[in-house]
């Protein structure tokens, strides 16, 4: 059977319609919500998961939306390839010689901060405050890009790009 190509949308008009109805979706209850936790538990995969810390969810607390993980062995993290990390877990070994070295932890987070429709900042930390991984002792490095956009497609488009970008610490 043949098809009827005069029924057909041009290419043009159904990518028109195709972008407003994901521009719809996004701007729809959660819709942003919904992208930054499927982006963020993606990257937790490849990023955060520990020995001990397997599939990871997004958590979300108000307009902040992250994932958490503890690294339990701190030989694991003096692997990684963040020069500044590895002087800091370096020196926090020092302060801990011996077996109480292998009883430090360090806490890794992903997430996104939705400020307004028009604008997330991306963030990543490390943290080796080994009391309740406070921030208080400034025992941590961040890494932070804020997006900025005219359209929700363009934040579709581009997060997972500036949560690589964050994701350079780890």
């Amino acid at each position: 059977m043949a098809s009827n190509i005069d029924t057909e949308l041009p290419t043009e008009e159904l990518e028109r319609q195709i972008h407003e109805k994901n521009r719809s979706e996004l701007k729809s209850q959660g819709g942003f919500t919904d992208l930054i936790t499927y982006n963020l538990e993606n990257f937790a995969y490849r990023y955060l998961e520990t020995t001990t810390d397997k599939s990871l969810k997004a958590q979300i607390n108000e307009n902040d939306i992250y994932v958490t993980s503890i690294e339990p062995d701190i030989v694991h993290a003096l692997k990684w390839e963040n020069k500044e990390l590895k002087n800091k877990l370096i020196a926090l070994c020092k302060k801990y010689p011996g077996s109480k070295s292998k009883e430090l932890k360090v806490k890794l987070t992903l997430g996104s901060l939705v400020i307004s429709n028009n604008q997330v900042e991306c963030y990543s930390e490390v943290n080796w405050d080994q009391d309740q991984f406070s921030r208080e002792n400034q025992n941590y490095i961040e890494k932070r890009v804020t997006i900025k956009f005219d359209d929700p497609l363009e934040l579709r488009n581009t997060h997972a790009k500036y949560l690589e970008q964050v994701s350079e610490i780890f």
